[in-house]
C-alpha cells in the first residue's frame, strides 16, 4: 500500500525494484511550471468508476496474447477517475515467457473507453518481467484492490 501525492490514503500500486510505479515513470505529466507531476497519478486499475473501462484497464493489462503489443492505462488523474482526463499508459509487448513495458506515455485520444492515440514519453524508460512473477504481482494487486482495499 502506498499513499500517493494527491490522496487521503494509502492504496495499493504496481512498483518496479520497490519504487511506486508513480514514481518510477517520469515525463508524462508536468505542473503548470513545468515540473513532473507524474507521481500525483493514481492506478487506473481500481480507481475508474465506470465499469466497462475498469474491466478494460485489467483485461489489456493480462499478459493473455503471444508475440503481441497492447497499450495499457496504468496512471489516471485521482479528480476525475477515468480516462477523459490524464492517462499515463505503457507499451506492453508479451515474447515467450518474458512481459516487457517497452516504452510509457501518455494517452491523447480515445473513443468508446479505447485508447487510440499516444504522445510517448523521450524519457525511454524500459522494465522487464518474467511472465509467471508479472502474474504473480498482477493477482496479488487485483487481491488487494478487491478485497484489502477499502
Amino acid at each position: 500500500m502506498y499513499q500517493s501525492k494527491h490522496t487521503r490514503a494509502p492504496h495499493p500500486v504496481f512498483t518496479i525494484d520497490s519504487i511506486p510505479l508513480g514514481n518510477w515513470i517520469k515525463g508524462v505529466i508536468y505542473d503548470a511550471i513545468g515540473n513532473d507531476d507524474t507521481d500525483g497519478l493514481v492506478p487506473a486499475q481500481g480507481w475508474l468508476t465506470d465499469d466497462d473501462h475498469s474491466r478494460y484497464a485489467w483485461q489489456v493489462l493480462e499478459p493473455n496474447a503471444e508475440d503481441s503489443s497492447t497499450i495499457v492505462p496504468l496512471l489516471i488523474c485521482p479528480d476525475d477517475m477515468d480516462l477523459s482526463c490524464t492517462v499515463a499508459v505503457v507499451e506492453q509487448v508479451i515474447r515467450g515467457e518474458t512481459v516487457t513495458w517497452e516504452r510509457f506515455g501518455r494517452a491523447v485520444d480515445i473513443v468508446s473507453g479505447v485508447i487510440t492515440a499516444v504522445a510517448w514519453n523521450e524519457k525511454n524508460q524500459r522494465a522487464l518481467f518474467q511472465k509467471v512473477q508479472f502474474q504473480d504481482a498482477l493477482s496479488a494487486f487485483k487481491r488487494l484492490t478487491e478485497h484489502e482495499w477499502v
